[in-house]
């Protein structure tokens, strides 16, 4: 009876032990956690997704279709039109959905991105805040020290007041940035469908780190012609249009001439639509390149700052403990040092993000009015 008991009691341990880990991973939310739900709760995707789905479908009944002409031809008075229509109808509908996915992966990336963003506006309000609370509290214990030493007639009213303001300005700043992150929590559970007022216990920024180095421009140049959407589709375009003018030109047109320079001055233009999609390509990496350099010696900037900022706070308690500053100024260096920290950080993650706007810039892309 004991050991049946004992086994029991062994269970329920385990059952609650596994539960507490369960709970435990839903208080955790990280980066791709938000960009996952973002994505399957957007409206548009799903939207957009339906018609991918109905061109997928009428892809493959045409395929069909065409598959039963295909037996029907060497019994046709006109093989030829026939020939034409079977190898050219899939054609068309094969190009419809490749913009239709193409447009669905920008879609996606979107998405992503927006979902990205918004996770690391919480990220930073939420560093900010607990930098914040650990000041508040440090400053808080100042102004208690500073009331006794004015009580012993150590420091004056004065000073005694300055100290008070410097903490009520801290506490401002405490409960700015709580607000901040309650915001930025409402946009976040908002993209994601979610409940606007949840919250969790740890927001996980491991894998929220810049590459210390990026790449030459000409390279992400390559890789941006290769898979950009734009140019996948108007490659597709003139494929299309100058297949189609093999074909209709092997049948001799009864206007042949007219029909010619139809054709000719269709392909002009898609293969204009194809050096404009490249240029835009280009002149959009361009730009990005030179947001991305520019947060990369940003992010060094601040890096420095916050270095020198914690080596004078450093001196500045040496200095205080040796009488030689009032806690006035080791306040203020203390300050000065969260507000470098804050600001070092925000650069970390505006690079990030800016890293990752150049990761999905050389893939299909990210911005979908560029595909109209």
């Amino acid at each position: 009876m004991k050991r049946m008991l004992a086994a029991i009691l062994l269970v329920t341990l385990i059952l609650a032990s596994t539960t507490h880990i369960a709970q435990a991973a839903e208080d955790t939310l990280d980066i791709e956690k938000a960009a996952i739900s973002s994505i399957k709760n957007s409206q548009i995707l799903k939207t957009n997704g339906l018609r991918v789905e109905q061109m997928e479908r009428n892809y493959a009944n045409t395929k069909g279709q065409m598959s039963r002409l295909k037996g029907l031809i060497p019994f046709m008075p006109n093989s030829f039109e026939l020939v034409k229509t079977y190898v050219l109808t899939p054609k068309i509908f094969e190009n419809y959905l490749i913009q239709l996915n193409n447009g669905q992966a920008v879609l996606t990336n979107a998405v992503r991105l927006s979902a990205y963003n918004e996770y690391i506006t919480l990220l930073k309000a939420d560093y900010a805040l607990q930098t914040q609370s650990e000041l508040m509290n440090s400053l808080y214990e100042d102004f208690k020290k500073a009331r006794l030493q004015q009580e012993q007639g150590m420091i004056t009213e004065s000073q005694l007041r300055l100290a008070e303001i410097a903490y009520e300005q801290i506490r401002y700043n405490y409960l700015s940035a709580q607000n901040s992150k309650d915001s930025a929590y409402m946009a976040l559970n908002n993209m994601m469908g979610e409940d606007i007022s949840k919250q969790y216990a740890t927001l996980q920024d491991y894998n929220v780190i810049p590459a210390s180095e990026i790449q030459p421009p000409e390279e992400y140049m390559e890789q941006a012609l290769a898979n950009r959407a734009e140019v996948s589709n108007a490659q597709s375009t003139l494929d299309l249009l100058e297949e189609q003018y093999l074909y209709g030109s092997a049948e001799i047109p009864t206007d042949y001439e007219f029909y010619k320079q139809q054709q000719e001055y269709e392909i002009a233009n898609a293969q204009n639509n194809l050096e404009l999609a490249r240029i835009n390509v280009q002149q959009n990496i361009a730009e990005l390149y030179t947001g991305l350099e520019s947060s990369m010696e940003k992010m060094e900037a601040m890096g420095y700052l916050a270095q020198q900022a914690e080596q004078n706070y450093q001196a500045a308690q040496i200095q205080y403990e040796n009488t030689m500053i009032t806690f006035i100024e080791l306040n203020d260096a203390k300050m000065a040092k969260a507000q470098a920290d804050i600001n070092y950080k925000n650069a970390e993650l505006d690079t990030w993000v800016m890293q990752v706007m150049m990761d999905l810039a050389c893939g299909v892309g990210f911005q979908p009015t560029n595909m109209q």
